[in-house]
């Protein structure tokens, strides 16, 4: 007589139909009505304590893997194994240039400015000293001979620990959840009356570790707390001793709440004149757990060096994860053209500050030599932005919805724009119309099916005196065609006429049109290539009629799918899409 219950489900039903067969099978109950009995109520008991239990397993074992967790805390934890710092919150940072006209001397760290954000007064704080350099009128106050002054935002706080006997207190929770773990600073006195002590340093800060060095960990704690652990003496001898005084400087910050501030004042009264040149920016929130799940496995790989292009990427994204959104590296053998002994990095920026870019930049280079086993050049990419134009036509039944059409087409458009919000925008995201098309034909239940046109669209700013252009697409282009125009931009100026660009039919051959005549007023102003993807403007002389930028488009020869590589990201244009309904009465 078979005893086995089959337990691998994890159903409801299926768990009690189980149990069910099983009392079926027994003699005791042969021609039982499981349906209309009161054992029905213990079947239900049983099944739904062993659906739960098998819950309660798949989600605990789902916890113990980076790829499957879901909680922060699992994520916290996993990731530390990998040797990962979770990212804290992390400061808003704005510049300054300070001028006085009298000599106020060397003024130290921590020099406050207030400011408001949306009705919340903020103060942000000087890093550096500043010193006075005088210009002939006035003094403007300097670090390290810039006249920049990065000031960030966070409240100054501080914790002081006792020491205990070895292994009874050898970590220090810092009760705070919006601190900046960059801003941490640990000092350590022989006992609470002395005022002389060691500092230590951050083991992500370090990049030689020996039996003297003076470091310390800091990790997030499932609690969100922060705490710090200095290591069991073995490795390095240099650790907090009985009695020790453990103090913890630290911020605690608003992340992006900051941003955005414009206007600040001076709480000290040393500078009548105070200048803006960057408002605030970079504050952000804890890393996300998306986000460790995609970082914490590279960082580990990297090992704290920088060897393959990935390594490179881990390690910038690391340190200076608060002002990247993304980053994008590959090697000099991967490059078009080849370009061996470098490694290529692209970085999109979550500010637009070009000073907050070229500080990180200069950051990045001087972290690479540290960190860099090979000597490698390390050369700077912009992202290389595409926007697509999405043109979609479906079909409309209107007896199968109480709203209007206009209303359908817009939520269809809203549907497209949710997509590439959610898909693209980033490195390496590739666009398939396939998902963009399902995703409309689900809608609403009156889009009965659907298409759309695909057109990659490139933005460049003419200058008076370039008149040739080289523009790279992130795929081939599609071949010329006796029907359509592949290749088409908007209008501009030039010759005191309105015209536009396009490539002549069944050429590749680049024309420029004037709207007026519809026909060609230069009949050659350069090429596209199909294969490479590439379109070579020579002796092209035009100026904007509207907007800062002149946009042009190409039919893609795969509208189904565009794979970006390198530092190609695509992006949607909503202005240049459209969604149009087609009636009709078929369901």
């Amino acid at each position: 007589m078979a005893t086995t219950i089959r337990s691998a489900e994890l159903d409801f039903n299926t768990i009690k139909n189980s149990l069910k067969e099983y009392f079926q099978r027994q003699p005791e109950f042969a021609d039982y009505n499981f349906e209309a009995s009161g054992l029905s109520n213990l079947l239900d008991v049983l099944a739904y304590n062993t659906h739960q239990n098998a819950l309660m397993a798949n989600f605990a074992l789902n916890e113990s893997f980076l790829s499957t967790a879901q909680l922060r805390s699992s994520m916290v934890g996993l990731a530390g194994a990998l040797g990962y710092t979770v990212r804290s919150r992390s400061a808003s940072v704005a510049v300054l240039q300070l001028t006085t006209p009298s000599d106020p001397g060397t003024v130290p760290i921590g020099t406050a400015f207030t400011t408001t954000v949306n009705n919340k007064t903020y103060t942000f704080r000087t890093r550096d000293v500043m010193t006075p350099v005088f210009t002939g009128v006035n003094y403007t106050m300097t670090i390290d001979g810039n006249a920049n002054i990065p000031v960030y935002e966070g409240v100054p706080r501080s914790k002081n620990f006792i020491s205990g006997t070895a292994g009874e207190n050898d970590t220090y929770v810092i009760p705070e959840a919006n601190l900046d773990i960059e801003m941490v600073r640990v000092r350590v006195y022989d006992n609470t009356s002395t005022s002389v002590y060691d500092a230590y340093t951050n083991i992500n800060e370090a990049t030689n570790i020996n039996s003297d060095s003076k470091i310390f960990v800091i990790k997030e704690t499932p609690n969100g707390f922060y705490e710090i652990s200095f290591g069991n003496g073995i490795i390095t001898d240099q650790i907090p001793r009985p009695g020790n005084r453990v103090q913890v400087l630290y911020e605690t910050v608003s992340g992006p709440e900051a941003n955005g501030a414009v206007t600040f004042e001076d709480t000290t009264g040393l500078f009548p004149s105070l200048r803006t040149v960057s408002n605030s920016t970079s504050g952000s929130f804890k890393e996300g757990i998306e986000s460790i799940r995609k970082n914490a496995p590279y960082l580990y790989a990297a090992q704290n060096r920088m060897v393959t292009a990935e390594d490179y990427s881990a390690l910038i994204q690391r340190n200076y994860g608060t002002v990247i959104a993304d980053i994008k590296s590959w090697g000099g053998e991967d490059n078009v053209p080849p370009e061996y002994g470098k490694v290529f990095v692209s970085i999109l920026f979550e500010t637009e500050d070009e000073t907050v870019q070229d500080v990180t930049k200069g950051n990045i280079t001087n972290l690479a030599k540290d960190l860099s086993v090979a000597s490698f050049d390390l050369d700077f990419v912009d992202p290389n932005l595409t926007y697509l134009e999405v043109e979609t036509f479906f079909q409309f039944n209107p007896y199968l919805t109480s709203s209007s059409e206009t209303s359908i087409e817009a939520k269809v458009s809203e549907t497209v724009r949710v997509y590439f919000d959610e898909q693209l925008g980033q490195f390496d995201q590739s666009f398939r119309r396939s998902n963009l098309l399902t995703r409309i034909d689900d809608s609403d239940p009156s889009v009965l099916s659907s298409r759309a046109i695909v057109k990659m669209q490139h933005r460049f700013i003419p200058q008076s005196l370039i008149d040739s252009y080289t523009i790279t697409f992130p795929t081939s282009i599609s071949a010329p065609s006796d029907e359509i125009h592949t290749i088409k931009s908007k209008n501009f100026f030039l010759n005191g006429k309105v015209c536009f660009l396009q490539n002549r039919l069944d050429s590749t051959v680049i024309e420029v049109i004037d709207t007026a005549t519809g026909k060609p007023e230069i009949d050659n102003v350069g090429y596209y290539d199909p294969a490479e993807g590439t379109l070579i403007l020579s002796g092209f002389n035009s100026t904007l009629i509207t907007g800062d930028f002149f946009k042009i488009t190409a039919i893609p020869a795969n509208q189904a799918t565009i794979n970006p590589t390198r530092n190609n990201i695509l992006l949607f244009d909503g202005e240049e899409s459209s969604a149009t309904a087609i009636i009709t009465d078929t369901v």
